[in-house]
């Protein structure tokens, strides 16, 4: 069975295309012409309007408590089009790492192997997935629910336009419309640039794992004096499969750096101001029930990229027992020196850093929940 990691990205890349940074291949002169179109007013709406109508709208006149509101929407849409940005430059990088991912898929021969993608790998990509579906939509649904049962007429989230919604009914349906398609638009870019970076370090773990358990069975096979060829072959394949792991490695550290770097410092916000709007301003039941789900959100946001960022690191450093693993004393010298150099390498440390500040880990993540705290309990000290 071919086995191929890329198809856990193809509703990254549909969202991508969906959002206009995927150019189509091969496509005639007009319909190129209808797609830059479609990008340009796309991106102009959700990447650039709709941030500026949220910062433009705190400093309006508002009550407390939707100014808070004002302040973490914001936060996060200027985020959402940051990395969406970031994204859209890295997209060479992302083809870059669908390529090395398909050279360790084809080193993947036989049913111990191939067990274990399907078992671990390719259930744990698609629960992250299936997470960030659930997430986004259950978001997408109490907001939508707390403005239909609202009290009064209102927007979505507050902002700034240039016309009073309140004057007539066709400018309010404007205003809603206006935020509804940059929401939309919004929420579909958070959706692949957030669970693309847990994916790819996830398939990066599993791809370590199964290095290790290739290079553990290294002897147990070809014991017999005439085929220690074959011994030292595969573990000259392992060591091709490690140096691709380490450029695996890179290359995704250069893609996720910066967007993670503002994913921890947009959490944090948010997280801050969904607690100060939960505890002291909201009453309406939807209402909290819609800032607990978003609380959850962006808990759950960063936590599996965190998670399979320790697990990652864990795997690299054990990587050098799997050459003791093996009937390594039975091997020839030749295969003992090829030995020594894949431990060595081994040691080589690996950490992956978000903007070169905050290390992609657990300790992050429970970092960025106590910032949070640390923040909230600034917010509530100059509030009293």
């Amino acid at each position: 069975m071919f086995l191929d990691t890329l198809k856990f990205f193809r509703n990254n890349w549909l969202s991508w295309r969906l959002l206009g940074i995927v150019l189509p291949k091969g496509e005639q002169n007009h319909k190129l012409i209808k797609y830059l179109l479609w990008s340009t007013i796309v991106n102009v709406v959700a990447t650039f309007l709709f941030p500026l109508h949220l910062l433009l709208g705190i400093f309006q006149e508002q009550p407390q408590s939707t100014r808070f509101e004002s302040v973490a929407i914001c936060v996060t849409s200027i985020a959402t089009s940051l990395k969406f940005i970031i994204y859209a430059k890295k997209l060479q990088h992302v083809k870059q790492m669908g390529k090395l991912f398909q050279r360790l898929d084809a080193r993947i021969s036989n049913d111990n192997e191939r067990q274990f993608y399907r078992k671990h790998i390719r259930r744990n990509v698609i629960r992250i997935q299936a997470m960030f579906i659930v997430v986004y939509i259950s978001v997408g649904i109490t907001v939508t629910v707390a403005f239909i049962f609202s009290q009064e007429r209102r927007l979505f989230y507050p902002g700034w336009l240039p016309f009073d919604w309140h004057r007539s009914i066709k400018y309010y349906m404007a205003a809603i419309g206006f935020q509804l398609i940059s929401i939309f638009f919004q929420i579909l870019q958070n959706f692949a640039n957030d669970c693309f970076t847990p994916k790819a370090l996830c398939l990066l773990s599993g791809h370590i794992e199964l290095l290790y358990m290739r290079v553990a069975n290294i002897g147990y096979v070809n014991r017999v004096a005439y085929q220690q060829n074959r011994n030292l072959r595969e573990l000259n394949q392992c060591v091709l499969d490690q140096k691709h792991l380490y450029q695996l490695f890179d290359v995704i550290q250069s893609i996720i750096s910066w967007p993670m770097f503002l994913q921890f410092l947009a959490s944090t916000v948010n997280m801050c101001m969904a607690m100060v709007t939960l505890l002291f301003f909201v009453t309406d039941i939807l209402e909290r029930i819609y800032y607990v789900m978003y609380f959850a959100a962006m808990c759950l946001q960063i936590f599996p990229t965190c998670y399979y960022g320790s697990d990652f690191e864990i795997k690299f450093e054990r990587l050098h027992s799997a050459v003791f693993s093996s009937n390594w004393t039975e091997g020839t010298q030749c295969f003992k020196r090829h030995m020594m150099l894949f431990t060595e390498r081994a040691l080589r440390e690996t950490r992956a850093m978000a903007g070169g500040v905050f290390r992609i880990h657990l300790d992050t993540f429970f970092a960025t929940i106590k910032g949070a705290y640390s923040l909230f309990a600034v917010v509530i000290t100059m509030k009293n």
